[in-house]
């Protein structure tokens, strides 16, 4: 029997394929029990089972890290080779050069000829100097460059193929982590193939160098905090620099209430006028010193001692001026067991002014007691932050009206001058639109700092800034920002102080170039918006500005613009989580959200292949995130008879996903709701629509809805809007919606609110409050009731079916993506309110069956009180279908292969009139996943059924 293997080869009747495994198994025995591209070893058909043991453990021991070395056909041993089955991705070369990395240059022969290799990995730029250039790449372990080499040799000559080979990364930078390198040539290919190859090798060097100047940059944020003390350490620090800054003022209460003044007499003392001034100049001159502290110490992490004290020097030593001698003095001088570090920061930017002199040098004590001091530049900027920001947000102003401002003197800095002359601004200044701190002095500022430049250009900033502006308070949060892995700190402008953050990461700009974290992940990045339409410069010389010319053709955002149809059964598992994987759905809609996928997954989703697909409806296209928010796996589901099925599922880099989790979605989609045709509905009395036939044609009459139509509708959904039975869904909701107040306080909608709230939250949250409202009394067939009211659905399936048709009304009775001339039409204010219960309903109606699948006491308990046909031929629907390890506590009704279902009245399975089949709808709404059949029976939920068993659970539903 012949095997086929991957890449085109068939193993004939005279080998035979193992797998690995304890005892190894015959491939050709396990027909479709193995996966598509499966490692085997490859040997005489008629080989002793020794040397098939011996032969499969070096299999094993060369997949180790992934299967993909198996393709090379490295050689095994006693005859055996290693190869894959059919169905294995990528190409010879992607094998190569992974069993390359498990080789290495030792091990390279077992990979056969050398030619042969070469030109797997080169093509026809296989020369001698290419061989030879390859050879020390794999013996320096320049993994990175031979990847990119091969991927790139279809588009370069022999010699630029050798200029790739020589490419070295910084220390510790991958720039090729990650991927294939016949995934990365399909994606260069269609880019640079309109470029003339000299232009090519500048394009390929320059994406290597944008990569590992990203990469290098993203290392040096990782390791800089890691040069600092630790965080927990630091209430030690803010502990001595708060005695230390309350010492004055403590000084002078003793000084004019005496040592021991009574709580009466300390509360009436009011400091001098000029005292809040004298503290904030004080915290202004430590934030200095802290910034220039901050400063050095990055560059110190990312450049090294020597450099960084070239480049710094002039900036310590502006900010050294701010602290006398007599300060530091007192700063630096500790009561016995008091933390051994200075108060204020400026006592160690003196130190390094003193160590770092010019033509001094350094010797290893002198560095290692440069690393000691820059070690607490993080904790000083922070205690400084915090001190300036709660003086100015929580006293200041209550201070100043207490008369604590010298209205004689204007608040001043003469440090901050001397400092913006030496530093500059870490953000432009003519900028800076934060109103200043009042100043009881008639000249302090009132207006903006680039309010004051505008009327004044012919100024510096330095001579035009005021302490007042506190746009020194930014820079030192925009130096401590690197430290909590930031570029810069986040501003917000306030009336009397900004709103200032270094911690949390600030939101990605919006943009459309490609990422650069790999070079895979570039490629792919302009690939996709290439695949959209966009041009590559003609001119382009270096890869960025490649990238700035096809991020700003205006082809891709034409390509961006047109959403998705998602199908009804589909919309509501937006932002849902899949059971035991912990991964949460994000359901594509539109061709940009593809392209950013692509981007950060290095795969072609994001291709016009994929677009054309969605947005004709032929498929459905996931994201599938992780607790962090990152792209775990892309889905690509599609339509069949009874339900969906999975057309790809690839992880990043088109990489398998785990077993567990495959499994995992697997009977996830197998459990979604199959798609659904809209009944036919009663006749309308409406007339045809007349079509013109003469004329200039400028839209079709299927395009453009007539106003007679609309009329029509909104008479209609008025109409179901105002009927009793739409008022009583409406105040069922309202009981719904208690749930979203606080403890002990629940909401109080209007009817409609209550509608409009429930439509804002996701299915879980529906789930939580489904639950609470029966807990809290709610009736089970109420609710049912109640989600059974839709107004929409129910005015357009009296419209006449032909007109509905060529309308394309359909959409309406969904909660799926619509055309544009039918949002239009929901957007009306006399139909939206329909349109929302629709959604409502059907959101809520999905809640349930989760509910039920979950066994849910308070959900069965009240079908259990106030039985009804629909619901429990729905319920019982639903947990029939669903995947039954997913599902607990079942009684089978009716054995399998039968669909007579005991009780009065009798009823059957199969039977189009009967109750079963006319509930199959509902139970699709719930999450049934595939249409009821005789092969599955029946079950129940056990609690469901009370003493008298399912029999007289029946009964009572028809009562």
């Amino acid at each position: 029997m012949s095997v086929h293997l991957a890449f085109g080869v068939v193993a004939g009747p005279e080998l035979g394929c193992w797998l690995p495994g304890d005892p190894p198994r015959r491939a050709e025995e396990r027909t479709g029990a193995h996966p598509p591209g499966a490692p085997v070893a490859v040997g005489p058909a008629d080989a002793a089972p020794d040397a098939v043991l011996a032969a499969t453990k070096q299999l094993t021991a060369l997949v180790a890290d992934g299967d993909v070395a198996a393709g090379a056909g490295v050689d095994l041993g006693g005859g055996f080779g290693s190869a894959r089955l059919a169905g294995a991705r990528g190409d010879r070369r992607d094998a190569v050069l992974a069993a390359m990395r498990v080789l290495g240059a030792d091990g390279a022969h077992r990979l056969g000829d050398r030619t042969g290799t070469l030109v797997a990995l080169f093509g026809p730029s296989a020369t001698k100097p290419v061989g030879a250039a390859a050879r020390t790449a794999i013996a320096e372990e320049r993994w990175a460059a031979l990847q990119l080499a091969s991927a790139a040799s279809d588009l370069l000559g022999p010699e630029q193929v050798e200029r790739v080979l020589a490419l070295r990364a910084p220390e510790e930078v991958d720039p090729f982590p990650h991927g294939a390198a016949s995934t990365v040539a399909e994606h260069l290919s269609p880019v640079l193939t309109r470029y003339p190859r000299p232009r090519r090798l500048a394009l390929i060097t320059g994406l290597w160098e944008q990569v590992c100047a990203e990469r290098t940059s993203r290392l040096r944020a990782a390791r800089l905090p890691g040069t600092q003390v630790r965080i927990e350490r630091i209430d030690k620090l803010r502990e001595r620099f708060s005695a230390h800054f309350d010492a004055p003022i403590l000084q002078r209460i003793a000084w004019d209430l005496g040592e021991n003044p009574t709580i009466g007499a300390a509360a009436r003392w009011r400091p001098p006028a000029d005292w809040t001034a004298n503290e904030l100049r004080r915290l202004l001159n430590d934030a200095i010193g802290a910034t220039a502290l901050l400063r050095f110490a990055k560059a110190v992490s990312d450049l090294g001692l020597e450099t960084a004290a070239k480049i710094h020097y002039a900036e310590l030593h502006a900010a050294n001026e701010c602290l006398s001698k007599e300060a530091r003095n007192v700063a630096a001088r500790r009561d016995k067991g008091a933390y051994s570090h200075p108060a204020r920061p400026g006592c160690y930017v003196h130190d390094l002014v003193q160590m770092l002199r010019p033509g001094r040098t350094v010797s290893t004590k002198a560095e290692v007691q440069v690393k000691q001091r820059i070690g607490m530049a993080r904790n000083y900027g922070v205690v400084v932050f915090d001190a300036i920001t709660k003086i100015v947000d929580d006293e200041l102003y209550d201070v100043r009206l207490r008369g604590c401002w010298d209205a004689c003197t204007p608040w001043e800095t003469p440090t901050l001058h001397s400092w913006r002359t030496t530093a500059g601004f870490s953000r432009p200044a003519r900028t800076w639109e934060n109103p200043p701190l009042a100043d009881a002095n008639e000249h302090g500022p009132t207006r903006t700092l680039a309010q004051r430049l505008a009327d004044a250009p012919d100024e510096q900033p330095a001579d035009v800034e005021r302490p007042h502006d506190l746009l020194w308070l930014a820079d030192l949060a925009d130096a401590l920002a690197p430290f909590y892995g930031n570029e810069s700190a986040t501003v917000l402008y306030e009336r009397h102080s900004p709103s200032i953050d270094y911690r949390e990461p600030r939101p990605p700009p919006e943009t459309r170039r490609p990422r650069a974290d790999s070079v895979p992940l570039a490629a792919a990045g302009v690939a996709q918006l290439v695949a959209f339409g966009a041009t590559p410069p003609p001119r382009g010389k270096t890869w960025t500005e490649l990238l700035d010319g096809v991020a700003a053709d205006a082809a891709v955002t034409e390509a961006s613009v047109g959403a998705f149809p998602v199908p009804a059964e589909l919309s509501t598992v937006d932002k849902s989580v899949i059971p035991g994987t912990g991964l949460t759905v994000e359901v594509g809609r539109e061709p940009r959200q593809l392209a950013d996928w692509s981007s950060y997954m290095g795969n072609c989703i994001g291709t016009t292949w994929y677009a054309d697909d969605a947005r004709e409806g032929q498929c459905v296209l996931m994201a599938l995130r992780d607790g962090h928010g990152r792209i775990a796996a892309n889905l690509d589901i599609r339509k069949r008879a009874g339900g969906w099925w999975i057309n790809e599922i690839r992880a990043r880099f088109n990489d398998e996903l785990d077993k567990d989790r495959t499994r995992a979605i697997e009977r996830w989609v197998a459990g979604l709701a199959p798609p659904e045709t809209p009944a036919a509905a009663p006749a309308s009395t409406l007339p045809p629509v007349r079509v013109r036939t003469r004329g200039p044609a400028r839209r079709p009459a299927a395009v453009r809805l007539p106003s007679a139509l609309i009329e029509e509708l909104t008479a209609r959904v008025e109409r179901e809007l105002r009927a009793t039975r739409a008022d009583s869904a409406r105040r069922v909701y309202v009981h719904l919606a208690r749930g979203l107040g606080q403890p002990g306080r629940p909401a109080d909608h209007e009817p409609d609110a209550a509608v409009t709230a429930l439509r804002r939250l996701g299915p879980e949250r529906h789930a939580e409050l489904v639950r609470t409202a029966l807990d809290a009394g709610l009736d089970a067939l109420t609710l049912w009731r109640a989600t059974g009211v839709r107004p929409l659905a129910t005015a357009v399936g009296t419209i006449d079916p032909e007109v509905r048709e060529r309308h394309r009304l359909g959409p309406l009775t969904e909660d799926a993506s619509l055309p544009r001339t039918l949002r239009a039409l929901v957007r009306r204010p006399e139909i939206t309110p329909a349109r929302t219960m629709d959604v409502v309903a059907r959101t809520v109606r999905a809640a349930v069956g989760d509910l039920v699948r979950a066994d849910d006491t308070a959900l069965i308990e009240s079908v259990t009180r106030r039985p009804s046909p629909e619901l429990v031929c729905a319920l019982a629907i639903t947990v029939t279908c669903a995947d039954q390890s997913t599902v607990d506590n079942l009684v089978r009704v009716v054995p399998a292969t039968s669909t007579e279902v005991p009780g009065f009245p009798a009823t059957d399975l199969l039977d189009e009139n009967g109750p079963w089949q006319r509930a199959r709808a509902a139970a699709i709404e719930l999450g049934a996943p595939v249409e009821l059949s005789a092969e599955r029976g029946l079950l129940v939920p056990a609690r469901l059924l009370g003493n008298g068993g399912w029999p007289a659970l029946w009964s009572r539903a028809h009562r």
